[in-house]
């Protein structure tokens, strides 16, 4: 531990000590994964962004769905067992929302970025086993040059469902998801815009209506995520300096919480940690948190997509769970594919000193206010 004299010393040296101390990096608690996911089939960098689905009746039949740049969409249990793979093309980024209006029923729904046919494709997901059916209509295809981040975005306002992504050269679009009147899902074009630079990951927060995009190398900022929102941020919520973030600033998920609070989590990916924010107000910086090394399954690095649920997945996650993909897979201390961790959220909560709100169904959210 460093000690600091206090006699005889400058006003300047006194500030840049203090300078010094408040630009250090933002300590991490390690926390220990649970499980992981089998290897996807693909090689160098080809897992990306997890979605966990969460089963109408028996929680412990929800799944994780999951992307693979090297050509599909997978499926897992909540064990890791691969249980459906699709070959659908270099899929980056992938979200999932509850009770879409499909015609006279509503449907649960996966949605991603297709870095192959630079669309947005849509899945209708079977509520019995999690298995996905292409619903797409006429195809979304974006304006970017390239599509690359994607979330989806519920608005309980208008009660409309929206497709929300970003291109590599920052820019951003939203898209109005609707019936076709035929059993498919079309997608119309309502609001666009570009960041000054390359931003990939993004999550709306569908209570308060507020959307976040991860300007990779400068910083998560925060909009309105209603069509109407403009360009405009409405507040930097923290930097890539290296104290709470070190670039590239990648993956971003909301953990809801009871009555309106819970936290944005952001996957750190230049020192492999994850910075805890505040989901109301100004946003504040809670904490960071690390997954090591643990009873067979190695810790995570360099991740790039997140999610969280802070609903009880039954007894093996009876208080929520955090899946990151992992950058460096290790098996027998060998690098193999990469692959996605679980983690109990209650060990995050112990470790970081976070709430436990493991009652808010996904599929029971509610309007609050942004006063």
């Amino acid at each position: 531990m460093n000690k600091w004299k206090f006699t005889v010393i400058t006003a300047g040296l006194v500030g840049l000590l203090f300078q010094s101390a408040a630009w250090a990096a933002a300590p991490a608690v390690s926390v220990k994964p649970k499980a992981e996911t089998a290897a996807v089939a693909a090689g160098d960098d080809a897992a990306d962004d997890p979605a966990i689905w969460v089963h109408p009746t028996d929680k412990s039949k929800s799944r994780i769905i999951a992307t693979n740049k090297g050509g599909g969409l997978l499926v897992y249990d909540l064990d890791g067992n691969e249980l459906y793979s699709y070959t659908t093309g270099k899929m980056n980024n992938i979200d999932v929302r509850y009770n879409f209006p499909l015609g006279s029923k509503k449907v649960d729904i996966a949605a991603a970025t297709n870095r192959t046919t630079n669309t947005v494709d849509i899945y209708s997901i079977d509520k019995a086993t999690g298995a996905l059916t292409n619903i797409s209509g006429t195809p979304i295809v974006s304006n970017v040059a390239e599509v690359y981040g994607f979330a989806l975005y519920h608005s309980l306002r208008s009660g409309k469902f929206y497709a929300l992504l970003t291109g590599k050269d920052g820019e951003f679009e939203q898209y109005e998801l609707t019936h076709n009147g035929a059993g498919k899902v079309n997608g119309t074009l309502v609001r666009s815009f570009t960041t000054a630079t390359q931003s990939e990951g993004l999550v709306a927060d569908d209570e308060y209506g507020y959307l976040y995009i991860a300007e990779e190398d400068v910083a998560i900022w925060k909009y309105d995520a209603e069509p109407n929102g403009g360009s405009t941020p409405l507040r930097k919520v923290d930097s890539a300096d290296g104290n709470h973030l070190t670039a590239d600033i990648e993956g971003l998920t909301i953990y809801y919480g009871d009555d309106g609070d819970g936290y944005l989590l952001a996957s750190s990916q230049g020192n492999s940690t994850y910075a805890v924010y505040e989901r109301e107000d100004d946003n504040d910086y809670v904490a960071s948190f690390k997954v090591v090394d643990h009873n067979g399954v190695d810790g995570v690095s360099g991740t790039d997509g997140i999610d969280v649920l802070s609903f009880g997945l039954g007894s093996k996650y009876p208080h929520g769970i955090f899946v990151a993909q992992d950058d460096e897979n290790l098996q027998n201390g060998a690098i193999i594919n990469q692959n996605f961790k679980f983690v109990d959220w209650e060990e995050i909560a112990d470790e970081a000193d976070l709430d436990i709100d493991d009652d808010i169904n996904p599929r029971e959210l509610k309007k609050r206010s942004r006063d």
